[in-house]
């Protein structure tokens, strides 16, 4: 499975990928399955997130610490898939297996396990199903109604039907395919009726403005060392002038590329205005603040000629990256805590407000939960930026992965995205998730684009306005069923 998920991006394997372990657990005991969901959880989630290694090198922690911390989540995240193996075995033992609802029981809990595992604790999304199927248009456009989920039930829907046409008998076989059909046809008429209204963002439907992404591809050791303030200045001095050529409305700087507090170094900030001040655009800029007691990770908006206009500190923090959860237990035990880990939430979802559009920009690890986008969308943002740093990764499958939330984000919510990485992926997408641009990993680059936006009045998405509607419903399926299965039993067992 890990397969079908950037960067090696063979999403076809998805739909096939759980049909061995679903026949297998269908025919063993509960505890069995439960151990072999578990194995096969974390296989996956180690496969997918090997980068976790080589983060915590770069951050200056051991490898070991990197493959400790590595086990220890792939450990916790393979419970909820010991938890589904479990009760596929359960149903295994009654009618359900041989039910045309086996495959709507089965895609409904993997559904609500993927939810439960993205909210609890924090949440961490990675590894959802949905998400390998990221460049497949027809079908994640439903994302605007169901979220990455409708996707994921898409495809646990075929590996049930699949194991069942293995395991099942003929007519239930039969009834299963006729309604997996049934489907994924209605599936794939929402999504192509959607490409066709919504068309491609690039068509000129709507007026748009320019933006210019400054990828400066800066080493994560420099970024913190003084030596080195002046030449990241320059670079980033030198993409701006150089983008001014384009004369786009929006100049975008990366997460925390600034080298060091912007607001409590006079030098840095000044040179920032004047670099503003000469391009003539408005410049977000990333930079680390902080004021007598608390650290913040914030995207600035600076305007060429009134200077700071607004700020966005970021809410969703990094947990053991810019925080440290349960920290007086766990924070002896990590060295970066000191520099990495004493940053506070900021409270707003700030929209910003120049001349030419409204947007919002969320910072790093928050293109990956939903419901930040979509807070951005309901107080009014025309596009979404997400500026980042996914320099910790190095050349792993980490940076793809990363990029690929961002097209789901765009759909949910049918607003462009724009992207801009210290060392890629920077991009942009449209609404309907198609990938207008995109910039090589660990290359400095500069590209300048049209982004059309609609109507600040344009009506929200139901995603949007409503949220994950779909996965509570997968609960009330779950439930149904399991209720329809016991009361089967309970009469059966009465005519005996």
């Amino acid at each position: 499975m890990v397969l079908s998920f950037p960067k090696f991006n063979l999403s076809f394997l998805a739909w096939i990928a759980l049909v061995p372990v679903l026949s297998v657990c269908l025919d063993s005991k509960p505890k069995r399955s439960f151990l072999l969901g578990i194995i096969f959880g974390v296989t996956f989630y180690c496969g997918l997130m090997y980068w976790l290694i080589p983060t915590f090198r770069v951050a200056g922690e051991s490898p070991w610490a990197g493959f400790l911390a590595l086990l220890l989540l792939s450990s916790y995240l393979a419970l909820y898939k010991g938890i589904f193996f479990y009760a596929i075995s359960l149903a295994g033992r009654s009618g359900l297996r041989s039910s045309v609802l086996f495959p709507v029981f089965s895609s409904g809990l993997w559904v609500v396990l993927e939810y439960l595992r993205t909210t609890l604790f924090g949440g961490f999304p990675w590894g959802v199903i949905g998400y390998s199927q990221w460049n497949f248009l027809t079908l994640i456009q439903v994302s605007d109604i169901t979220g990455v989920y409708g996707v994921s039930f898409a495809v646990l829907f075929v590996n049930a039907a699949a194991s069942q046409l293995i395991k099942g008998r003929l007519i239930s076989v039969i009834r299963s395919l006729v309604l997996t059909v049934f489907v994924l046809t209605l599936i794939f008429i929402y999504g192509l009726r959607s490409l066709k209204i919504h068309g491609s963002v690039s068509s000129g439907r709507y007026p748009g403005m320019r933006v210019a992404i400054l990828q400066g591809n800066i080493d994560q050791y420099k970024k913190w060392d003084e030596k080195y303030v002046r030449e990241i200045m320059d670079t980033y001095e030198s993409l701006a002038l150089e983008s001014k050529r384009q004369k786009p409305d929006l100049i975008i700087w990366p997460e925390s590329s600034v080298p060091g507090y912007l607001f409590q170094s006079p030098e840095l900030l000044t040179r920032i205005k004047r670099i503003v001040s000469e391009t003539g655009a408005y410049h977000l800029v990333g930079s680390v603040d902080f004021n007598d007691t608390e650290y913040f990770n914030s995207a600035f908006l600076f305007s060429p000629g009134a200077g700071k206009v607004s700020r966005y500190d970021k809410v969703h923090l990094v947990p053991f990256g810019e925080t440290v959860p349960f920290k007086p237990l766990l924070g002896k035990f990590i060295k970066t805590v000191g520099v990495l880990g004493d940053f506070s939430s900021g409270k707003d979802f700030i929209v910003f407000s120049p001349p030419f559009a409204r947007f919002s920009a969320s910072i790093c690890f928050e293109s990956i939960f939903p419901y930040i986008s979509r807070r951005f969308v309901r107080n009014g943002a025309q596009f979404i930026v997400n500026i980042t740093n996914d320099a910790w990764y190095l050349k792993t499958a980490a940076p793809y992965q990363h990029f690929a939330f961002n097209v789901f984000r765009a759909v949910e919510n049918r607003r462009p995205v724009v992207r801009c990485a210290n060392t890629g992926i920077s991009g942009i997408i449209d609404k309907c998730g198609s990938v207008i641009r995109k910039t090589p990993i660990f290359e400095t680059a500069l590209f300048s684009a049209d982004v059309h936006i609609e109507p600040a009045n344009t009506r929200l998405t139901f995603y949007t306005r409503y949220g994950d509607v779909f996965a509570v419903l997968c609960l009330v399926l779950v439930i149904i069923v399991g209720v329809l299965d016991l009361r089967g039993r309970f009469l059966a067992d009465k005519m005996r």
